[in-house]
This record gives structure tokens, C-alpha cells and sequence, in this order.
């Protein structure tokens, strides 16, 4: 199986752990419940029992990266059923908070989608693992473009990922024109550690 996970595998890992989770508190209530079936109840477990070695085994699969920042990032998610008519009120909450920037799913995309011919699409660094857009990325979730990846999962040419091409139809899916001579160029630099990026 892949080392990194992508988008729509995210999304099932996360059902699943839901459901596991759900699944102990049914089973806590049921054997706090009179006159309950032993054998319903054995097969509660069992469910329970089996969604988590299937879990277990998909993470001894992962990068431990990938591993860490899943586990980090399902421990901070919480199922919130905010009503429509409510749903501008909370966003305001989280406009409000201090220290925070409120940016759409859709304008992080176009934001990291502008920098990533001169960053990603050409990167080739030796100490990919201390790149800070990679931190960045991992840290909001970004999802990878190379599951298989060996080295930096966010690495274009790694991935194989023709550059002109892919500028090509991120303009496409964006409604804007693509436009060779304004993609952005390498400067040529191999930068082995953050610091020396920054100088």
C-alpha cells in the first residue's frame, strides 16, 4: 500500500476511526443496559476489534510523517453540526480569534498552486525533510501528489509530473488563461537546509 496517504483515503481512515470510536461508546452503554444479548455484545466487539487492527495495519504501511501528522490532525477534529442559518455566526467566531487568518479551502489552493512551479515543481533538495514549505504543507493537510514517494511526497519531479502541463490545467480548472512566458523560474539554488534558503 502507499506510503503517504492522499485526499479521499484520508477521508476513509477518518470514517473509520469514527466508527471504531463510535462503536466503544455504544458498547459502554450497552453494558451498562439490562438484559442485553451476550451474543450481540460479543459481536459489537468484535467489530471493534477488527476496525482497529485494519487501522493498525494501514499505519504500519504509512511513513512515519504521514503516520504522525494523521494521528495529529484527527486529534484535533471534532464533529460539530452547525445549522445553516448559524453557519456565518461561527465563522465570524473564528475570524474574530486573535492570531488568526481566515483563508477559504479554495484561496489556500490558488495561493500554494502560485508558488508551486518555483518551489515544488522544480525541487530536488537533499534535506527535503527540513524544507518549510513541506512543514507548512504537512501542517495544513495539503495533499500529497506522490503516494509512492521516497523522498519529499510533495516533490513534482519526483512524481513525474510534466510542470507545463500541470500549469496548463490548473489554469484550466481555474477560468484563468494559461500563460507560458509568466510561469515562474527556478533560481537554480539547491538549498540543503532552511537557513540557507533564507540568506
Amino acid at each position: 500500500m502507499n506510503r503517504y496517504l492522499s485526499k479521499p483515503e484520508k477521508v476513509s481512515l477518518t470514517r473509520i476511526m469514527l466508527l471504531v470510536d463510535v462503536l466503544d461508546q455504544v458498547i459502554a452503554d450497552y453494558q451498562k443496559a439490562k438484559g442485553v444479548d451476550a451474543e450481540f455484545l460479543k459481536y459489537l466487539r468484535t467489530c471493534r476489534t477488527w476496525g482497529m487492527k485494519a487501522l493498525k495495519r494501514r499505519y504500519d504501511f504509512l511513513d512515519l510523517d504521514a503516520a504522525k501528522d494523521f494521528t495529529r490532525h484527527i486529534h484535533h477534529m471534532d464533529i460539530i453540526f452547525v445549522p445553516n442559518d448559524k453557519a456565518q455566526k461561527y465563522y465570524k467566531i473564528v475570524q474574530d480569534m486573535a492570531g488568526s487568518i481566515c483563508l477559504t479551502a479554495d484561496d489556500f489552493e490558488k495561493l500554494y498552486a502560485g508558488f508551486i512551479p518555483k518551489t515544488c515543481a522544480k525541487c530536488h533538495k537533499k534535506a527535503w525533510k527540513k524544507c518549510l514549505i513541506r512543514e507548512v504543507f504537512r501542517k495544513y493537510g495539503v495533499e500529497v501528489v506522490n503516494t509512492k514517494a521516497t523522498n519529499c511526497p510533495y516533490s513534482y519531479l519526483e512524481a513525474g509530473i510534466d510542470l507545463e502541463e500541470w500549469a496548463r490545467q490548473w489554469a484550466l480548472m481555474n477560468n484563468v488563461e494559461y500563460d507560458k512566458e509568466n510561469m515562474w523560474e527556478s533560481d537554480g539554488e539547491v538549498h540543503e537546509t532552511p537557513e540557507e534558503a533564507a540568506d
